[in-house]
């Protein structure tokens, strides 16, 4: 997931350039609406959470069914989303963190990790992994954050042809979006470099089925029985 050939950014117009006579701020404009529209997508990326680094990796759809990995200091786990129900396969130190200050938190972390577990309803660590929609309104939350962007020269990023549109912000950080420019004008890429909340997340797989089926009932333990989400 390396970009390739990052070139500097202007306005210029050349005869292969793409989105001609469009600016730069309606090129983004029109690849976030593109990305909210399609019916599921993939993102994988390196993240800052409350000051520390998150990698992910999750599909999802529109309908919140989800298939995916995170990984962070406090532990990691895998995490399946479909109807209504999220099932979470964590390691020791992810249940450990889950526990901390409930009794007994060590001995259930040693029992879950390496086990699904089918969290209750609204818990508080997988809430908004799978919600597509909501991720992404958080991209078009704040509209002034894509205001005043720059067109790059087309590079490529993760095989696909894109434009980076570039903005520097006061703050010091400076936020590229890649836009295919071939198909729909879906974002490929987003990074966001400098300042306090760096990260990069590539976006694939657009429009391909999510393959999240329950583990088998046998190796599920039920969280809402547990106790897992005290």
């Amino acid at each position: 997931m390396t970009v390739i050939g990052v070139a500097g950014c202007s306005d210029d117009e050349s005869s292969d350039q793409p989105f001609q006579g469009q600016s730069a701020d309606e090129v983004a404009a029109k690849a976030v609406t593109a990305t909210r529209d399609a019916t599921s997508v993939r993102m994988a990326g390196k993240l800052s959470a409350e000051g520390q680094p998150l990698t992910v990796d999750f599909h999802v759809d529109t309908q919140k069914n989800c298939k995916g990995r995170m990984a962070m200091q406090t532990g990691a786990a895998d995490v399946i989303h479909t109807g209504q129900a999220t099932y979470v396969k964590g390691d020791e130190k992810f249940w450990e963190n889950a526990a901390q200050g409930s009794a007994g938190g060590e001995k259930k972390a040693r029992a879950l990790s390496g086990r699904w577990v089918k969290v209750p309803v609204g818990d508080s660590r997988t809430t908004g992994l799978c919600d597509k929609q909501g991720f992404l309104a958080d991209l078009d939350s704040d509209k002034s954050e894509r205001k005043g962007m720059t067109k790059g020269t087309v590079t490529t990023v993760d095989g696909r042809k894109a434009i980076p549109l570039r903005k520097k912000k006061g703050s010091g950080e400076t936020i590229t979006m890649y836009v295919a420019t071939e198909g729909k004008p879906y974002i490929i890429k987003l990074d966001q470099s400098g300042g306090k909340t760096p990260g990069s997340v590539v976006f694939s797989d657009y429009g391909k089925p999510v393959k999240a089926t329950p583990p088998p009932a046998g190796k599920v333990v039920d969280g809402t029985k547990a106790g897992t989400a005290s």
